[in-house]
């Protein structure tokens, strides 16, 4: 493992703190507004906060702390260096097939719904 997957790893636990501590924060405000604490206590908004920034560095140190994690996390990113990504055109060639048959096959749910659904109209009225 080079200094650089080690590296990916750190900014990811650090992406990691944040959105952790975001999500805290939205789940704590969100609980404010509900239970009417955010206009009847001036100090939630600088309580939600604070928990939310701890809960996340929290939930980081304790996923960090096990280092056979990190071994599995750091050996993901080698094998992800090791895959053949598609180049641009293939992307886009590929993208468009998807596309393709996605319609088709909505194109034939939808036929199937009309006339199942004429079929049942019939039946019942």
């Amino acid at each position: 493992m080079g200094k650089d997957d080690a590296t990916w790893l750190n900014v990811s636990y650090v992406c990691f703190t944040f959105l952790s501590a975001y999500i805290f924060y939205k789940a704590f405000e969100m609980t404010g507004i509900q239970l009417g604490w955010i206009e009847r206590y001036d100090w939630f908004a600088y309580a939600a906060t604070a928990l939310a920034v701890v809960l996340g560095v929290g939930i980081v140190l304790l996923v960090r702390s096990s280092s056979s994690r990190n071994e599995y996390y750091l050996s993901a990113i080698a094998e992800l260096r090791k895959v053949t990504w598609p180049s641009w055109p293939d992307t886009k060639r590929m993208t468009i097939i998807v596309a393709v048959v996605v319609a088709f096959f909505a194109v034939i749910v939808s036929v199937f719904d009309f006339v199942w659904s004429g079929l049942l109209k019939f039946l019942v009225s």
